[in-house]
């Protein structure tokens, strides 16, 4: 109970509390837990046990959600309707220049991954799912990196 009483008492600390900032928080433990997860190799992960692989899968849906949650939360604050469909969170933001071309296009490839995921009867191989994880390291830096900078420059010109 006590853990719980600390936790509120960050959030109030400041006077409010600022969704993005939690759930690029979160998004971060995902990183570095897909990060520690990730074999350096790719030989490596394919000949990795199922629970690797299945590690690396929840690693890379938590981070491709988290995002898309970020992101509704961005349009929201924008005062517009977030989509239903993910894919439209991503070009939302690059509509608003947000996030550039590069990280869009490659999160609509990420999302076609995702799908891959979450239907059982799409099967991704051990090595495009460890390539698109390594991408995701490196596209989800840019990404947050754009946000961080969206965020400064909104509060400059607030």
């Amino acid at each position: 109970m006590e853990k719980r009483s600390k936790k509120t008492s960050k959030r109030t600390a400041s006077g409010k509390f600022n969704p993005v900032k939690a759930k690029l928080e979160s998004m971060n433990e995902c990183f570095d837990q897909l990060r520690n997860g990730l074999p350096e190799n790719q030989e490596a992960y394919i000949n990795g046990d199922r629970i690797t692989h299945s590690y690396v899968k929840s690693c890379f849906l938590m981070i491709i959600q988290r995002a898309v949650d970020i992101n509704n939360v961005i349009i929201e604050f924008k005062g517009q309707t977030p989509h239903q469909q993910k894919h439209h969170s991503f070009l939302t933001l690059y509509q608003n220049s947000v996030i550039d071309k590069e990280t869009l296009d490659f999160f609509t490839k990420a999302l076609e991954y995702y799908e891959s995921i979450i239907n059982p009867y799409q099967e991704l191989t051990p090595a495009e799912l460890y390539n698109i994880s390594r991408d995701l390291l490196a596209y989800g830096k840019v990404y947050t990196h754009q946000l961080g900078k969206y965020f400064s420059n909104f509060s400059r010109a607030s």
